[in-house]
């Protein structure tokens, strides 16, 4: 049988030896997370690195956002109809793609673009 020092010793050497995963990231489930989602989006430099949350891949103003995923995985669009955007995806006006459009339409309509 081992001792304390024993195990402590191994388990050492199990924790320099173990290669970390990467860290998930959280999927966009909320207004705020997909503010934030588009904060991060909106000050990398690379705008397709799979490092954001969220990716722009096309915008049309008060009509739709195709968005990727790359916590899902795969392209979202979100409709905005009277004003209103809406997810195709999840079927909620208040998910994270809806945050991410929401700032992307606002700073359309402050900046007249969306990129710096």
């Amino acid at each position: 049988m081992l001792n304390n020092k024993e195990i402590k010793n191994q388990a050492t050497k199990t924790k320099r030896n173990k290669v970390n995963p990467p860290k998930l990231m959280v999927q966009c489930d909320t207004l705020d997370q997909g503010t934030a989602a588009f904060m991060q989006w909106l000050s990398s430099e690379d705008k397709q690195s799979v490092k954001n949350p969220i990716i722009l891949k096309e915008f049309a103003n008060s009509k739709y956002c195709l968005i990727y995923d790359n916590i899902l995985g795969h392209d979202v669009i979100v409709e905005t109809q009277n004003g209103v955007p809406r997810c195709k995806n999840c079927g909620a006006d208040d998910c994270g793609h809806v945050g991410f459009t929401i700032c992307l339409e606002q700073k359309y309509d402050n900046d007249g673009t969306i990129f710096d």
